[in-house]
């Protein structure tokens, strides 16, 4: 078992409460809050027993660990599966993407590990209704958004999946066979999610997939690897001294969020993997890491902080503008000041804004996410300043009345 184990806290807006109770009876992983004043949902995720697609993807694209082409295809599997739930009870999700789709795993499996493990899991989805803040705000069908899911993991994973032939050639006509009709459905206007089920149990079918729980035989088809890194191979060996480094990287980066344990683990994965062969002799700087991570989120804040701060600045004195039309207050520096602090400081704990720390992922290669987290404010900008301007007058009104008593 690899030490991968912190606990993921997100959260996530939604618009309807109706509808994302019923999401809820269907589709519910780790420990849920519902927020109805705020419309936001809380999750608490065990790393222990649930992984994010994205980090899988990442941990078989680096060669981390290992996984069958039988068990990349039962994945599907179930994806698709999945989406056929949620939608034939009426529900939909328009904002799927990789960091919100989770594998939970069942009490009789084993975690991915550098060696192959039996795995056994559901899938579950967050973020319904939440807009993807980091990108585009397009909505798309859950149903045609797993078909770009799918080629995603194909294009990232199959190169890295050991087969019983070295040969290229021999890839080559794998990949012919098995993915190109799994891509071409997944292009294709014409198809539906059943048909890709259909076609990739068929596959399955044909090179003989096969499983036995019971015994613990790993998951594969026939034409899967099935030599190499099984118990006391080379990969094997490593795992303790692995383990070992993966809890203290965890442990050290804690004390700076999640956000920091996500970062160093995309960094180190791929060093780790290089270097197994002679993984003894490795050492792992993560303090210095850690520390300049944990700096860099803290300069990106500090963005994001300034703008909002000026653009509630700007709006503070066009509010005002308006309500002087109303009223003939004098309002003071120093009420425009504690005004504009009790508004930037309700911003800044918007949901929207404590989505940008669900997980690293949003970061990853994404220079201007400040602006995207100052976009994704902006609606509570508006609401805010309106609510306190109002207040403000409000309690002008009160003292006069009080004063004319």
């Amino acid at each position: 078992m690899i030490n991968l184990f912190y606990v993921s806290e997100e959260v996530y807006s939604y618009e309807n409460e109706d509808i994302i109770k019923k999401a809820l009876e269907f589709d519910r992983i780790g420990e849920v809050q519902l927020d109805l004043q705020n419309k936001s949902i809380y999750y608490k995720i065990n790393r222990r027993k649930c992984i994010r697609l994205s980090d899988l993807i990442f941990w078989i694209e680096s060669d981390f660990i290992r996984i069958h082409l039988g068990q990349l295809l039962y994945l599907f599997v179930l994806l698709l599966n999945q989406v056929q739930l949620i939608e034939s009870q009426g529900i939909e999700h328009n904002y799927l993407d990789l960091n919100r789709i989770w594998l939970h795993l069942a009490e009789n499996s084993q975690y991915p590990n550098l060696i192959y493990q039996i795995l056994i899991y559901s899938i579950h989805f967050t973020g319904y209704q939440c807009p993807i803040y980091e990108k585009s705000k397009f909505q798309q069908k859950a149903s045609s958004k797993i078909k770009e899911i799918i080629q995603i993991i194909i294009n990232r994973c199959f190169n890295r999946i050991h087969l019983k032939w070295t040969n290229n050639d021999k890839r080559n006509q794998i990949y012919n066979e098995i993915m190109i009709p799994i891509i071409n459905l997944c292009k294709s206007q014409n198809s539906n999610n059943y048909d890709i089920i259909i076609c990739i149990q068929g596959l399955m079918k044909k090179y003989n997939y096969k499983e036995d729980l019971k015994n613990k035989l790993i998951q594969c088809l026939d034409i899967d690897d099935n030599c190499n890194d099984y118990f006391n191979s080379d990969r094997q060996k490593v795992i303790p001294k692995v383990n070992q480094d993966l809890t203290a990287i965890i442990q050290f980066a804690n004390q700076y969020g999640q956000i920091v344990i996500e970062s160093l683990l995309y960094q180190f994965i791929p060093i780790i993997s290089k270097h197994l062969e002679s993984y003894s002799k490795l050492k792992l700087d993560y303090i210095f890491k850690a520390q300049q991570e944990y700096k860099m989120i803290i300069k990106n804040e500090s963005k994001t902080y300034q703008l909002i701060k000026e653009q509630v600045q700007i709006m503070i004195q066009n509010s005002l503008k308006e309500k002087e039309k109303e009223y003939k207050f004098e309002i003071t520096d120093d009420e425009i000041k504690q005004l504009e602090v009790d508004i930037i400081n309700q911003v800044l704990q918007c949901q929207s804004l404590k989505y940008f720390n669900n997980t690293f992922w949003l970061y990853h290669n994404n220079q201007e996410i400040h602006h995207y987290q100052f976009s994704a404010a902006t609606k509570y900008m508006v609401q805010i300043v309106e609510e306190q301007v109002d207040l403000l007058f409000i309690k002008k009104v009160l003292i006069l009345i009080t004063e004319l008593i």
